[in-house]
């Protein structure tokens, strides 16, 4: 009898942990009140930050009224995370860049990461995103 308790007790715990999802709120704060904002989640270091395409998620937002916005990404795997930030200014659905590529719209990666000759690692800007709820706050920066 014991060992059959024992081994639902078990059962029931890792079938919990299975079950175990996050959610991650970002915070963009610092916005020009206009266009639309691309938030764009990373679960590895393959495009970070300049292929959104190959973003793990992608929210995209109005901007409004405020300069800032929240965006959630629910159900994830616990697990490392990055975030990069877009302002498209002029709503156009794209990143504008002066002739040498560098982005004339405002940009935001998570842990304010900072690229040296390029853009931002993966590494530098990941994060912990335990089971339960996280919260970042990325502030946009424009040239």
């Amino acid at each position: 009898m014991r060992s059959t308790l024992f081994a639902i007790i078990i059962f029931a715990f890792a079938l919990t942990a299975a079950q175990a999802t996050a959610t991650l709120t970002v915070k963009v704060w610092g916005l020009r009140k206009q266009g639309q904002v691309f938030v764009y989640l990373y679960n590895q270091d393959d495009g970070f930050p300049t292929s959104p395409e190959k973003a793990f998620k992608t929210i995209t937002l109005p901007v409004k009224e405020s300069d800032t916005l929240f965006a959630r990404f629910e159900g994830l795997a616990p697990g490392d995370y990055a975030v990069a930030v877009m302002h498209d200014e002029n709503g156009n659905g794209q990143i504008d860049t002066n002739w040498i590529g560098i982005p004339k719209e405002g940009l935001g990666v998570s842990n304010n990461a900072k690229g040296v000759m390029g853009p931002p690692k993966f590494k530098d800007a990941k994060v912990p995103v335990p089971a339960g709820k996280k919260e970042l706050s990325i502030p946009v920066k424009y040239r």
